[in-house]
């Protein structure tokens, strides 16, 4: 079984970029990784971009609403609360790994939800 953490906020970032900038790092011009502050906040040592999903929107609406589409959702979005209602998303895949998912401040922490990669 893989993992994906989930986190989610309301009106905290004016744009999906905005949303993009606070989760993914940035590069010196030697190529060394700087970490986002998302990643420094949660605890990730090194990421693997691709497998780091983001949505946006300009109103809120259940999470579950906004997740559709995410990777493998059919297997885990269920289990995400229904009552919570946002405008942005953040889903971490594996092989990213969260040392401190609830240490969030940003953005807040939903869950670790489980499903199989195929």
């Amino acid at each position: 079984m893989s993992i994906v953490h989930v986190f989610s906020s309301n009106r905290r970032f004016g744009s999906h970029e905005a949303l993009r900038a606070f989760v993914h790092p940035t590069y010196t011009e030697d190529g060394d990784e700087v970490p986002s502050r998302f990643m420094a906040e949660v605890g990730i040592d090194s990421v693997e971009p691709a497998c780091i999903e983001v949505a946006a929107v300009a109103d809120p609406k259940p999470l579950r609403q906004l997740l559709e589409g995410a990777s493998y959702g059919d297997q885990w979005i269920h289990l995400v609360s229904g009552s919570i209602l946002a405008s942005e998303a953040i889903c971490v895949f594996e092989p990213n790994g969260v040392a401190r998912p609830s240490a969030a401040t940003t953005v807040s922490y939903c869950g670790t939800f489980q499903y199989v990669a195929k």
